[in-house]
């Protein structure tokens, strides 16, 4: 009750800020510039944003492979998808739909509930790891803005440097077989209530599978990473696209602060980045264009786009969940040997 209390009233926020930023840029200011829209480039556009999964679902092949398990691209993308779908309705900063990847790719392909959360894990350790890079380099861009405030260039800092902190712990206590996640656990003492009690094996588990990972099979982590490079290049030309398609040719630079931007909206804790990913892109484009109305209606664009594909996840969940009805997740079970196969990425 607690948690659907602070969901309701997180969409209560984010409805308030959305509406505060559309009366201040002004409804007409928005709708005049769909009406100049240029439907080719928006078309492109919705070819780079579905070019932008691939990565991902490549990202997670090449764990997998390094476990020793080969599992088709289109059930990758599908599975992706349908995580995408969960995180983007949930407040959970990008992370919500990991766990329905992990299953969904246990049942269907048969990968040890244990190995799958441990291969999602890893990617999305990955992922986040390139983001933080990619955000140094928007950060750079940032701080060269002349209409942003110097407190907001300095809380941007620090976040990013505290989740680059936060990243290098994950690997140096993975790398050394301390383990991040257990030791949560335990510090919070979650182990002493009798329904997760389980879950530390379990954890400790996954955080093996992430150890061989990262210490045995170096040349899969770097191809991994170059897996982001080409997600981060696909995203520079699907905003450089929509900005197109709006009637507008904005400078690179331009693109990557509406990125970064966007990323950060992301992280805050309300479905959909509701209020927050208008407020970040109508307060950007105001700076740098003085017409916040541009940054409203990306966003708006970036929402259609979202929920379209948020569409197609949910039909893979349902489909999903009407062929395994009645199944429960297996977080535990009879161990099953999966060891990282040595000198393959």
């Amino acid at each position: 009750m607690k948690h659907k209390l602070n969901i309701i009233l997180s969409l209560i926020v984010g409805l308030g800020i959305f509406g505060f930023f559309l009366y201040h840029v002004g409804v007409g200011s928005v709708f005049s510039i769909f009406l100049n829209i240029r439907p080719i480039y928006l078309g492109l556009y919705f070819v780079f944003t579905t070019l932008t999964f691939f990565p991902t679902a490549w990202r997670w092949g090449i764990i997998l492979k390094a476990y020793g398990k080969r599992v088709p691209l289109r059930f990758l993308m599908k599975y992706t998808i349908a995580g995408y779908s969960i995180s983007y309705l949930t407040p959970s900063a990008k992370v919500g739909g990991e766990p329905l990847r992990a299953y969904m790719l246990s049942k269907e392909r048969g990968v040890d509930i244990k190995l799958a959360s441990s291969s999602v894990i890893i990617e999305k350790f990955v992922e986040l790891a390139g983001s933080a890079i990619f955000g140094v380099v928007g950060l750079v861009l940032f701080f060269s803005l002349p209409g942003v405030s110097l407190w907001l260039k300095l809380i941007l800092g620090i976040a990013l440097t505290i989740a680059f902190l936060l990243l290098i712990i994950v690997y140096h206590r993975s790398v050394t077989g301390k383990g991040s996640f257990s030791s949560l656990f335990l510090t919070f003492r979650l182990d002493r209530i009798a329904k997760w009690k389980s879950f530390v094996k379990v954890i400790r588990d996954v955080e093996t599978h992430m150890k061989d990972f990262f210490v045995k099979q170096k040349k899969a982590f770097m191809l991994s990473f170059f897996t982001y490079l080409i997600y981060a290049v696909l995203v520079v030309f699907e905003y450089k696209f929509l900005l197109l398609g709006l009637g507008f040719n904005e400078s690179i630079r331009t693109v990557i602060l509406a990125l970064i931007v966007a990323g950060f909206a992301g992280f805050i804790p309300v479905p959909a980045s509701l209020g927050f990913l208008e407020a970040g892109q109508s307060t950007l484009f105001s700076a740098i264009k003085g017409a916040g109305s541009i940054g409203f209606a990306l966003s708006l664009l970036v929402r259609l786009r979202a929920l379209i594909f948020v569409a197609l996840g949910f039909s893979f969940i349902t489909y999903f969940s009407g062929k395994y009805a009645g199944n429960k997740i297996p977080f535990v079970g009879k161990k099953k040997k999966c060891s990282v196969k040595k000198g393959k990425g």
